[in-house]
């Protein structure tokens, strides 16, 4: 008989690679491994965007959240942590670098481990799909990789994640890049606007309440604008986000 002071201690994010649950963890394991490294969004937060506050109740200085639902078209994005160290470095590499699919493993369990820890906060979505990358995207389509291992780590079918055999939706070409520093917000907005429509969908949504993944949280111009597109003009019931990681103003 095994006991639990027998088994092998995690060896902390982002070592990952090295251990001993690299191929046998559960979204449980690293969700708890990854918390006691990556940074957690503040105490004092957006209920919007997840944008650090000053104080509780305070205004956020983020300009979309400052628009009337009607307006918006997501109801919020929850993120996993902040986009720091050592989550920030991870990310860019997986995206930019070595395109790493067992990052991607790892990336899955995240999410499924945080769809588990805040069940109560997402009861009633219908259909949990990923922001897609572009098809020709280099090192790694990332977000669909993300995606895939998420459909695979949710083993019990507790959640509606997109069968990645049957996409939802897909992106037909490479659009302009926005998330470097520095950039302004009607060029966010208008590189967002330029995602969406390359966006084809490809299974009816009409009335669902669907939660859109994504890895990275800035303004929230793109959540908007594919929002939009899954609400105004393929008739979505409510969007909603989740995030690996947001960017501290």
């Amino acid at each position: 008989m095994t006991h639990t002071a027998d088994l092998p201690k995690p060896l902390g994010f982002p070592n990952c690679s090295r251990c001993p649950y690299v191929l046998t963890g559960t979204p449980e394991v690293c969700a708890l491994c990854a918390s006691k490294t990556i940074r957690p969004l503040a105490e004092q937060h957006c209920a919007l965007c997840g944008q650090n506050l000053r104080t509780a109740g305070a205004a956020c200085w983020n300009i979309i959240c400052g628009w009337t639902p009607e307006q918006r078209f997501f109801t919020r994005v929850d993120a996993v942590a902040l986009f720091a160290h050592p989550l920030e470095a991870v990310i860019k590499r997986f995206k930019y670098d070595d395109g790493n699919a067992g990052w991607g493993t790892i990336f899955g369990r995240l999410i499924v481990g945080w769809l588990n820890a805040h069940a109560d906060e997402v009861p009633d979505i219908d259909l949990i799909i990923g922001n897609p990358s572009a098809p020709d995207r280099t090192p790694i389509q990332h977000i669909e990789t993300i995606m895939s291992a998420a459909y695979k780590e949710d083993s019990l079918g507790r959640w509606p994640i997109a069968d990645p055999s049957t996409p939802v939706l897909i992106k037909t070409r490479e659009t302009k890049k926005s998330a470097s520093g520095g950039v302004r917000w009607t060029e966010k907005m208008e590189a967002a606007k330029d995602h969406a429509a390359a966006l084809k969908l490809h299974v009816p949504v009409q009335g669902k309440r669907i939660l859109l993944v994504d890895d990275v949280f800035t303004t929230g111009a793109t959540f908007h604008t594919v929002g939009k597109r899954l609400m105004q003009e393929a008739g979505a019931l409510e969007v909603r986000g989740l995030v690996l990681a947001r960017v501290p103003g």
